[in-house]
């Protein structure tokens, strides 16, 4: 089993001053996220009126509880919405199938013989932890997994310390699900920042936690090539993912990301690209916390591509937004 299991605890007494210890969660939301952008940035950022694209992560964080925003963080409502555009039904667009959905492990562990040799378990409600289930080198240990689990059904630091609002809105649920790719590694994948409706950059991450980590950025075209001012740029001289893509599947993976953005700010749309097909696997709205390694030029080009909503204009789709976060869906196993 390969895992991702979140950020790691500090151990006493470096917990005692570190934001993931047991008393920063405590403090007022904006000072946490003041104190966590000077820790990143190594200065004090302008979250009232924000021109980075750092910045304005800060004020959504701060500010931003619309309905459009609550279905965003849950796995499975973001693939309902995904997948109920009509692009969607795009042959260069598909969506990993959903065996089990629950919240006990051992009711999943009744159903190990339908399960193929490999999958993926994952919460609904949460970011960065993942397990690759591989029985094909080694039994699972359902023990294991369901203590794991357990432990990934309570809320973590994306709601309790960084304050992703979202997150706290997302139902509590564990997935199995398909595992995109055949090799030993996850292929690369493919993220889609987009500001209401259009696709303002790209990039492409390849192994990513190993010492081949590479970012290829794109824009919007997908057939250009961009730095993103990041460390692990990959030279511009080299060719990149998206050079693999046929005409088809770029034009229509691009106009999918235009639709399922659409009623968004601001939206990335994360997703593995095998054989010309863009599996959706998920919206992220916070990326990195606006916290992560980028260039003033990224921050401001990302910056000046959002425009931020104005918090008390009603919303025509909110009984929609909603309703997605309605029931327990069911997997192919359970049906």
């Amino acid at each position: 089993m390969k895992l991702l299991d979140g950020p790691s605890r500090p151990r006493f007494p470096l917990s005692l001053i570190h934001p993931l210890g047991p008393l920063f969660r405590h403090l007022p939301l904006s000072l946490r996220r003041h104190l966590l952008y000077l820790r990143a940035r190594g200065h004090w950022g302008n979250f009232r009126n924000p021109t980075l694209w750092s910045e304005k992560t800060q004020w959504r964080i701060i500010n931003d509880q619309r309905a459009c925003i609550a279905p965003t963080c849950d796995k499975l409502a973001a693939s309902e919405y995904a997948s109920s555009r009509p692009q969607a039904k795009s042959a260069h667009v598909k969506f990993p199938e959903i065996y089990w959905v629950g919240q006990d492990v051992r009711e999943l562990e009744k159903l190990k013989h339908s399960l193929p040799a490999r999958w993926i378990l994952k919460p609904n409600h949460s970011s960065g932890r993942i397990a690759d289930l591989d029985t094909t080198h080694n039994a699972i240990d359902w023990s294991a997994l369901d203590k794991m689990g357990r432990r990934w059904l309570q809320r973590d630091e994306e709601l309790q310390v960084f304050g992703h609002w979202a997150y706290g809105t997302a139902r509590p649920l564990l997935i199995a699900q398909e595992r995109i790719g055949a090799g030993d590694t996850a292929p690369a994948d493919l993220r889609l920042v987009c500001n209401r409706g259009e696709i303002t950059l790209a990039f492409w991450t390849d192994g990513y936690q190993t010492a081949g980590y590479t970012l290829t950025g794109y824009e919007p075209d997908l057939r250009t090539r961009v730095q993103f001012e990041h460390p692990y740029d990959a030279p511009m001289h080299q060719s990149g993912p998206s050079d693999a893509l046929s005409d088809d599947a770029v034009r229509d993976i691009i106009a999918f990301a235009r639709e399922v953005s659409a009623p968004f700010d601001f939206v990335r749309i994360d997703g593995i690209v095998m054989n010309d097909v863009f599996h959706f696997l998920e919206f992220t709205m916070y990326p990195t916390s606006g916290l992560g390694i980028l260039g003033l030029g990224t921050d401001q080009r990302l910056g000046s591509a959002w425009e931020l909503p104005d918090l008390t204009t009603p919303d025509p789709r909110e009984a929609e937004w909603r309703a997605l976060l309605q029931g327990i869906p069911k997997g192919t196993l359970q049906a």
